[in-house]
């Protein structure tokens, strides 16, 4: 304990289903990374009314992704390790197997935004919060899929989810929502990186557009109806590397879900953008047309 704080999630009585999902999830082992929260153990104490259930994980003392962009301005080179963990964190989830190899099931968080993202230290993110997070396990049916419920947050909700017509019989419509939600979340870390020229103060996507707490219907008419995405100034494409990560957020927030990046496409497009090397520069292409850009990208 003197060496390792932690961290106590409580959850009541009403909540408890969304704490044996989420220690469901924890205690998987094939979930461990280092883009992840690290998980300690989950118990239950108290009786009666009074019961309540505890997740115990790691603690970080930076806070939520959110609150720390509200106060830090970003360097270029930041920008890039933290998105590159967030990235690298969603990749994982969404992957069929672990890093060493190990087959492992795949997982949808459904509800990634920047206060679930914590600052694990100044270039690096861990993804928590897993209450609604569901195993995409090829044995479910669709029926239970479609019991899942319209969840998440409407702010970060993919058009397809807002409009509620999710392909339940494709696991990969899920994968999909979660890509849409993590474009938002780097778009919010592009809007705080030094190169962009004129840093504003930070806001959440859509936020001079919508209330804090904005409903789905209002998020409907702006993300299904308007098409709307958050604002990429032109004065952020001067910068090259700011430039091809606008280009990918673009591509992972497309209203046709089938047309995103994969989180594992985009995780390779970081990997190779912060090592910037050019023997597997056509590599970064993935699934889309946008040429890798000359120059210097760590500048």
């Amino acid at each position: 304990i003197n060496s390792f704080t932690v961290a106590v999630k409580i959850f009541p009585c009403e909540e408890y289903s969304s704490w044996k999902n989420e220690s469901q999830i924890f205690t998987d082992t094939s979930l461990r990374h280092d883009s992840v929260l690290q998980f300690l153990t989950a118990e239950d104490r108290g009786t009666g009314p009074r019961r309540e259930y505890w997740l115990i994980t790691a603690y970080h003392s930076r806070g939520n992704l959110k609150d720390y962009l509200s106060r830090h301005v970003l360097s270029w080179m930041d920008l890039q390790k933290m998105a590159g963990s967030l990235v690298s964190g969603v990749a994982h989830l969404h992957s069929d197997y672990t890093a060493c190899g190990r087959p492992k099931i795949p997982i949808a968080h459904r509800d990634i935004k920047s206060t679930n993202v914590l600052v694990k230290n100044e270039q690096e993110c861990v993804l928590c919060d897993f209450g609604i997070a569901i195993r995409l396990d090829p044995a479910l049916t669709v029926d239970d899929f479609a019991n899942s419920g319209q969840v998440g947050t409407a702010r970060y909700m993919a058009p397809e989810v807002l409009e509620s017509r999710v392909n339940l019989e494709d696991l990969e419509s899920f994968k999909q929502m979660d890509v849409y939600s993590m474009a938002l979340v780097l778009w919010e870390m592009a809007s705080r990186c030094e190169v962009v020229g004129e840093v504003k103060n930070y806001e959440l996507p859509f936020g001079s557009k919508v209330q804090e707490q904005p409903c789905v219907d209002t998020m409907r008419d702006i993300v299904l109806h308007g098409r709307g995405r958050p604002e990429i100034p032109s004065s952020w494409l001067v910068h090259q590397g700011m430039r091809f990560l606008c280009d990918t957020i673009t591509e992972c927030w497309d209203h046709d879900p089938e047309a995103r990046l994969t989180a594992h496409c985009v995780a390779e497009r970081f990997n190779l953008m912060i090592h910037n090397n050019p023997v597997c520069k056509s590599l970064i292409r993935c699934n889309s047309n946008i040429p890798f850009p000359t120059g210097e990208f760590l500048g």
